[in-house]
C-alpha cells in the first residue's frame, strides 16, 4: 500500500477536524493521529527510506511530519541528515510539522546540527525561524546558553507561532539557567507579547515553585 493510501486509510474525520483547529489555515489535514505517524515513519524507515525521502512533493499534512521523523530518525550521517533538513524546511509550514521533529545524536554531530541551524534565524520565513528556535532547546547548557539568549533576544517577526516557539524555548532556559534568562527578560528587547508569553509559560511550568511563580507574575508588562 502506498503512503497517501495508507494514510488516507488511518484517517479520522473527528481528529482531522480537531487538528484543523489547532492548525488554523492548513489545509491538507487527514487527521492520523501521532502514535499512528510514529508507527508508520519506523516502517518508512525500516524499508527503502531514502526512495521516500526522493519522492517529490506536494505533500499532505501528514506527509510532512512522516519525512520529518525519517530524517530525525533514520540511520545516517549528520551531513547527508543535514542535507535532507535543508530540502525539508522550506515545506514546513505550521508548527505541527515543526516540533514534530527532534533530532538527538551525540556530541560531534550535534556540533555540526548546531552550526547548521543558527544562518536560520536569519531566515525571512516564520517556521524557518521557528525551526531554528525550537531546536534550540536541544542545546541549552553551560556551553550554549548565552548564545542561545542573544539569538532569541533579537528575533524579529510578526508570525504568531514564532513568538510562541521563542516563549517556549525562553521558559526552558529559565528552568535550567534562571539567572541569566531573568536578565536577559528583564534588560533584553522583546516586544510585549513574547515576553508577556514567556512568563506565562514559566509559571505554568511544573518545574517552578511557587514563591519564584509569584515572583514572575510580577513582572507582567502592562
Amino acid at each position: 500500500m502506498e503512503i497517501r493510501d495508507r494514510l488516507i486509510a488511518e484517517s479520522d474525520p473527528d481528529y482531522r477536524e480537531f487538528s484543523s483547529k489547532l492548525t488554523p489555515g492548513c489545509e491538507t489535514i487527514l487527521g492520523v493521529r501521532m502514535p499512528t505517524l510514529r508507527k508508520i515513519s519506523k516502517e518508512i524507515i525500516k524499508g527503502d527510506w531514502r526512495a521516500f525521502l526522493s519522492e517529490p512533493g506536494p505533500y499532505v499534512h501528514e506527509e510532512k511530519i512522516l519525512r520529518g521523523l525519517v530524517i530525525a530518525n533514520a540511520k545516517m550521517g549528520m551531513n547527508e541528515r543535514l542535507a535532507h533538513l535543508e530540502q525539508f524546511i522550506p515545506h514546513i509550514d505550521n508548527w505541527a510539522v515543526c516540533d514534530s521533529m527532534v533530532i538527538r545524536r551525540g556530541k560531534d554531530e550535534m556540533d555540526q546540527l548546531w552550526n547548521f541551524i543558527l544562518p536560520y534565524f536569519d531566515r525571512p520565513g516564520e517556521y524557518e525561524k521557528r525551526f531554528a528556535v525550537t531546536t534550540m532547546l536541544r542545546f541549552i547548557d553551560e556551553e550554549h546558553i548565552d548564545r542561545i539568549l542573544q539569538e532569541l533576544e533579537r528575533v524579529e517577526h510578526d508570525g504568531y507561532y514564532l513568538k510562541m516557539g521563542v516563549a517556549w524555548t525562553l521558559s526552558f532556559c529559565f528552568i535550567e539557567f534562571p539567572e541569566k534568562t531573568l536578565s536577559m527578560l528583564k534588560n533584553g528587547r522583546l516586544d510585549d507579547f513574547t515576553y508577556n508569553k514567556t512568563l506565562q509559560k514559566i509559571t505554568e511550568s511544573l518545574r517552578v515553585d511557587t514563591d519564584t511563580k509569584k515572583m514572575i507574575k510580577g513582572l507582567r508588562r502592562r
